[in-house]
């Protein structure tokens, strides 16, 4: 991609949504400025020391836009470099995050192994995923108000007609993700059946361990992307939807015999029942705000912006930097909201105007009883492990960063929230 020599360009080559590919040359390691070792660096490290017998199961989180996505697709590569067969699997693209069951997700990689098995030139024996594929027709898609469409799959299975393990799992997740009637069905016959489901699950996983290793890899990762974006809501018994999955049923999830990694959101990396159930938690922090962090975000758009063809000064690109707190995305999205202008180069008034609009978008999600855990935190620098604050963190109204231990601060767009501001007045910092 060429830098952007002009403000149209800019809003097209700062695209907030957009993670890097592995081999993008306008990656920039953020890691020191983080506060953090490499990310790939260390979780391949800790693979490559596994036994064969052990797999490493971890959790991988940071505030939704730090570049968690980017970070994995490298640690893709990293690990293939050092031969393992890596799947990466993006569960929002076949699930529905809405309303999400641990079922959904390891139903999602029972197809998703197949899949890159299969697009990699290494299938697993058609046996064994008939086996499996007739069990699901036989024992989790019958029920009494079954579709044409479903009724045609468990009479097959009744004739001994084989049903294309492909085709069962793409009908599986389109049932799951279009929150159609079908759905709670599959999951109550699941549930009724979760050791034999598993047991499958693990027959499958096995193969492909094998298969990989008889092309010359070591052996065979799962890169599970996603899940920190499911939606946050809580149940009649206070528990949130991401506890309900991540520490109710960390043992389903834990159940697949292989190196796995779940990205999980970032409000349960105060959760202490995960250190009991994973092998790790490895946080993502904000880049930090300080000389160095700001120069470093900098960087960053330089490395899409000719910033002196497009920015009157190289300050208000720092202003920016500095008002984004550190999250990657809310530097793009800021430098896209400066672009909506007909001048010629982006002056002080449209970087007032956007950091104004960042402004009221944060004010909408702040609530009257945020107030006294926003005191906390510009007290302490601590975040407690309760429900408010796990929301505070999945709006980003709290960033966590990391200089030799972990510590919390407000988005410095809150300080500009007047309203905020004056109820926080009374604070020393």
């Amino acid at each position: 991609m060429n830098k952007a020599s002009n403000i149209d360009d800019t809003y097209r080559n700062c695209d907030p949504e957009q993670p890097l590919t592995a081999d993008d040359e306008r990656y920039v390691d953020l890691a020191e400025s983080r506060g953090t070792p490499q990310i790939a660096r260390s979780i391949t490290r800790n693979i490559s020391r596994s036994n064969n017998d052990t797999y490493l199961q971890l959790l991988f989180t940071g505030h939704r836009g730090s570049g968690k996505t980017t970070e994995l697709f490298r640690l893709k590569r990293e690990l293939e470099n050092h031969k393992f067969f890596t799947i990466y699997l993006d569960i929002e693209e076949t699930i529905d995050l809405g309303s999400l069951s641990y079922l959904d997700v390891l139903i999602a990689i029972a197809k998703q192994v197949q899949i890159s098995l299969h697009e990699a030139d290494m299938p697993i024996s058609e046996v064994l995923l008939d086996s499996i594929a007739t069990w699901f027709a036989e024992r989790i898609i019958v029920d009494d108000t079954q579709t044409a469409h479903e009724a045609k799959i468990s009479t097959k299975a009744e004739a001994g007609i084989k049903i294309p393990f492909f085709k069962l799992f793409a009908d599986l997740t389109a049932n799951i993700k279009a929150a159609s009637s079908r759905r709670e069905t599959i999951r109550i016959n699941l549930k009724r059946e979760i050791s034999v489901f598993i047991q499958k699950l693990n027959t499958l996983i096995g193969e492909a361990r094998q298969t990989v290793q008889n092309n010359n890899y070591k052996d065979l990762v799962i890169i599970v992307d996603g899940l920190e974006k499911m939606h946050y809501e809580l149940n009649e018994e206070g528990q949130s939807s991401h506890s309900e999955l991540f520490v109710r049923h960390a043992e389903q999830l834990r159940s697949p015999a292989c190196h796995i990694i779940y990205t999980v959101p970032v409000s349960l990396a105060y959760n202490q029942n995960l250190g009991a159930d994973f092998d790790d938690i490895k946080v993502l922090p904000m880049v930090k705000t300080n000389e160095r962090g700001i120069q470093q975000l900098v960087n960053v758009v330089e490395q899409r912006v000719d910033i002196g063809a497009v920015f009157e000064t190289r300050e208000l690109l720092e202003e920016l930097a500095r008002t984004s707190g550190g999250v990657v995305r809310d530097l793009m999205r800021l430098i896209r909201m400066s672009t909506d202008t007909d001048s010629e180069k982006i002056s002080q008034k449209e970087i007032s105007d956007a950091i104004n609009t960042l402004k009221k978008q944060y004010d909408r999600l702040i609530r009257n009883d945020d107030i006294e855990n926003f005191k906390q935190i510009v007290q302490t620098r601590r975040v407690q492990a309760d429900e408010s604050f796990s929301r505070l963190l999945n709006l980003r109204l709290i960033l966590e960063y990391e200089n030799g231990e972990r510590w919390a601060s407000l988005h410095p767009v809150i300080h500009e929230i007047d309203w905020v501001s004056e109820a926080l007045s009374d604070i020393h910092h």
